[in-house]
């Protein structure tokens, strides 16, 4: 995808910046070394799709499509007459700047603002009770995101009066420093509840990854982490499950891992003699298995992991390859929450789905 992407971009820069320099006082052969570098360079950098460069390069690219259309629009659509600015700050880049700098705040103003989603859900389950779960996900907590965002956002959450409090993985990743892992955790063990809060594995918490990140090693061990959310009084949930009031049962499943991958016990072992006249609520990092789940009975899964592809076009990639991306959705009998997170991963921007906390209101 990164080859692919690196020709299509590289080309199109080479006859952009072309195109740039024809009324300049420079040779042709210069022009065409420094659009060949340019292209070079764009080629290169698009080669990781993961980076912070390869992202950059492809909002610029976009953003010079869309003065490319701007251009036609002017040209074809509003008449030449009018507008006459429009070519010369098409021809020399700068509306393209312009358009590309507006992409880019409105992504860092995106990951610096969280919000409160609410889901309302009524179930014949559950008799002259009513149940909030408040499910949290994905802070990555110390990478991509300011500290004191989330702290403010769990007075917040505080707030709510929750009944069950459920962190829905990747409260911590491979760029979080141990102090900031116990930090975190002793913010989200303040969070007042009801009947508790309850916590299962998401694919970063245990920084399978901290070799392909800078320092290589990871920066607390797997007891660090245990002891530390025990300590808090949250209870992990990790392929087993738990009855609450008598009403709801959550079943805490251990993370999928690489999600064609999977190998972990089957749901319906978990499952196995619970009584299913009661609300059952799978809680399961990755948005995978909702049809067996559903199968088995479950009534509502929550997830998080994909950050509703966070930016621009992964989000639309998930939704066209008809994968779990954000929001709700029906399976058969049983309700599926996917939650975008409360912060992002790798890079500093949102432009897609927005950072999030879900109260989900059982009645």
């Amino acid at each position: 995808m990164g080859i692919i992407l690196g020709i299509l971009i590289g080309s199109y820069s080479f006859f952009r910046v072309k195109y740039a320099l024809n009324d300049t006082k420079l040779t042709k052969n210069k022009q065409i070394m420094i659009s060949s570098i340019i292209a070079i360079l764009s080629f290169l950098f698009c080669l990781n799709i993961w980076s912070m460069a390869a992202l950059l390069i492809f909002y610029l690219f976009i953003s010079s499509l869309i003065a490319d259309l701007i251009l036609v629009i002017r040209k074809y659509v509003i008449k030449e007459k009018h507008l006459n600015f429009i070519p010369k700050i098409h021809k020399n880049g700068l509306l393209a700047i312009i358009i590309f700098a507006s992409i880019i705040i409105g992504s860092v103003y995106g990951m610096n603002h969280i919000e409160l989603t609410e889901y309302n859900i009524t179930t014949d389950k559950i008799d002259n009770e009513s149940y909030s779960i408040l499910f949290v996900s994905d802070v990555h907590y110390g990478s991509v995101q300011n500290t004191q965002l989330v702290k403010d956002s769990i007075l917040k959450m505080n707030n709510l009066k929750p009944d069950i409090v459920v962190l829905g993985g990747d409260i911590v990743d491979e760029r979080t420093t141990k102090e900031d892992m116990q930090e975190i955790f002793e913010e989200l063990g303040k969070i007042n509840s009801t009947y508790g809060t309850y916590y299962i594995f998401g694919n970063h918490d245990r920084q399978p990854y901290a070799i392909d990140y800078e320092n290589g090693n990871r920066t607390f061990t797997d007891s660090d982490l245990n002891q530390t959310i025990e300590k808090n009084k949250i209870k992990i949930l990790n392929d087993n499950k738990i009855t609450i009031n008598n009403d709801i049962v959550l079943v805490g499943r251990s993370d999928a891992e690489w999600e064609d991958t999977i190998d972990r016990i089957d749901v319906n072992e978990i499952l196995n003699e619970s009584d299913l006249s009661k609300y059952i609520v799978v809680l399961d990092h990755q948005p995978v298995e909702s049809k067996e789940n559903a199968q088995e009975g479950a009534d509502l899964q929550l997830s998080g992991h994909t950050h509703g592809g966070q930016v621009f076009p992964y989000g639309m990639i998930y939704d066209l390859s008809g994968r779990l991306n954000y929001g709700e959705y029906e399976i058969k009998d049983m309700k599926q929450i996917v939650s975008s997170g409360l912060t992002g991963w790798g890079w500093p921007m949102r432009n897609e789905a927005k950072c999030e906390y879900v109260l989900i209101n059982i009645n």
